[in-house]
């Protein structure tokens, strides 16, 4: 089995995992969504994506050598964000932006360019857990 076609197998089984892990949760009541909805829409997602690399599994994948730098320091700042998640009272929406921010300047975009789509992000993710999915920071 070549390289990306065993990415997608594992992110099949990873999707796959959360779905059987997520059964007993309940589904939502009263037209408001349950703890159940993220995870199963996350792992909907790792399976759609599975089945287009397995489809189509390319061969101009950019190499290593270029990304050897970005993969290690993505990995630090979801881990940062992740002990910093707590620790910053009321201050998801400033965390989250810092880090798409941090995260956008690797992939190569310009600061401006960066900075607006930061903004933009992690406003429409507060909005949407606030609003929409009525959790409370």
């Amino acid at each position: 089995m070549s390289g990306p076609r065993l990415v997608s197998a594992i992110l099949a089984v990873l999707g796959v995992a959360i779905v059987v892990s997520t059964i007993p949760w309940p589904p939502g009541s009263q037209g408001v969504p349950g703890p159940a909805l993220v995870p199963r829409l996350l792992a909907a997602g790792l399976i759609v994506v599975s089945g287009l690399i397995y489809r189509a599994p390319g061969t101009s994948a950019p190499a290593w050598v270029r990304n050897h730098r970005a993969v290690p320091i993505t990995m630090a700042l979801l881990a940062m964000y992740a002990l910093l998640w707590r620790a910053i009272p009321h201050g998801h929406g400033v965390l989250t932006g810092v880090v798409l921010l941090a995260f956008l300047r690797i992939t190569g975009l310009q600061w401006r360019s960066a900075g607006i789509a930061a903004v933009l992000m992690a406003t429409v993710l507060q909005l949407l857990f606030e609003r929409g999915l009525g959790v409370r920071f």
